[in-house]
């Protein structure tokens, strides 16, 4: 629906596109990482938009009403869009309750959207992998697939002793999911 939009005019797809591909032409920013609470997560899900971006406009550039047959396609951006939105929420939904309650179970919830986000940000890579392998080729599959592996970094995680914390507090409270 966004891609027909923008294919309409409606939506300004293309110059944001452009931006991203602007901002892949660039030196990449090694410089200064906030140390703000959850900055490293917000930085991941802004470089998770880029890179739907960067599909999207280059998949609609490439293909341009074609696109609407190309259900393959569409149906890769459009898992990128949901797993990068999910994780979106996970973080804004911490954020929130991090900055207006002293929640003593913030850490475990901090700790469910880091599990969700490292495993979105695979997904989105991915998914994103099989989109441009679909309609690129050559230097420009080449160039896009570094973008694509510069835009879905996220830090190092130990995700398997993030998922033994909320395991062992849900077991603590009881709570079964079977």
């Amino acid at each position: 629906m966004v891609l027909k939009r923008a294919l309409k005019g409606r939506i300004d797809l293309m110059g944001a596109a452009m931006n991203v591909q602007k901002e892949l032409m660039s030196i990449p920013d090694f410089g200064n990482d906030d140390d703000a609470p959850y900055a490293a997560e917000q930085k991941a899900i802004a470089n998770l938009k880029k890179t739907i971006l960067m599909v999207a406009g280059a998949a609609v550039q490439k293909l341009m009403m074609k696109i609407e047959h190309e259900q393959e396609i569409l149906m890769h951006i459009a898992d990128m869009a949901i797993e990068t939105y999910v994780a979106e929420s996970c973080l804004l939904r911490v954020l929130k309750q991090a900055n207006t309650q002293a929640d003593p179970a913030i850490n475990l919830k901090a700790d469910a959207m880091r599990i969700y986000l490292n495993d979105a940000v695979d997904l989105v890579n991915k998914h994103g992998k099989e989109a441009i392998n679909a309609f690129a080729d050559g230097d420009e599959q080449r160039m896009m697939l570094l973008g694509l592996k510069r835009f879905t970094k996220y830090g190092p995680f130990n995700s398997k002793d993030a998922r033994r914390r909320v395991a062992d507090k849900l077991i603590a409270d009881g709570k079964n999911f079977l």
